[in-house]
């Protein structure tokens, strides 16, 4: 594995400058993804800022708008597991619940989904993990 440094965020602004820094730096929270990358040597970041401390877990109803929001730090167990989604999204409940383990939905979150680095096929098609 390629060397890095490693620096906790702890307000949303600290994670921002990290970043600014350093281009190559890269969020983990889960790491679910990124471990898996790094020790393939396909990702190699100079730096490793972990978003875990920030306050961005929430799952909200956002009634006026008919929707919901969800933190970039919710773990897709806990929106799996939410009365709120299960009740006004259960499709999104049951995609997380079918998408992996038990032990992977604790530690992955919505934010590493979506920043969660595509993977091709032979002939052009995404594969991935939720």
């Amino acid at each position: 594995m390629h060397p890095f440094t490693f620096a906790r965020a702890e307000k949303p602004a600290d994670a921002v400058a990290a970043l600014v820094a350093d281009p190559r730096a890269k969020f983990i929270a889960g790491g679910t993804n990124l471990l898996d990358l790094m020790k393939e040597g396909v990702e190699r970041p100079g730096n490793l800022i972990d978003v875990n401390p920030l306050p961005l877990a929430e799952i909200a109803e956002l009634p006026e708008e008919a929707g919901v929001r969800l933190g970039a730090m919710a773990r897709n167990s806990d929106v799996a597991d939410s009365k709120l989604i299960r009740e006004r999204f259960p499709l999104l409940s049951e995609a997380l619940l079918a998408g992996a383990t038990q032990q992977l939905r604790n530690m992955a979150t919505v934010g590493g989904n979506l920043m969660q680095r595509t993977r091709r096929a032979p002939h052009g098609l995404a594969l991935g993990k939720v």
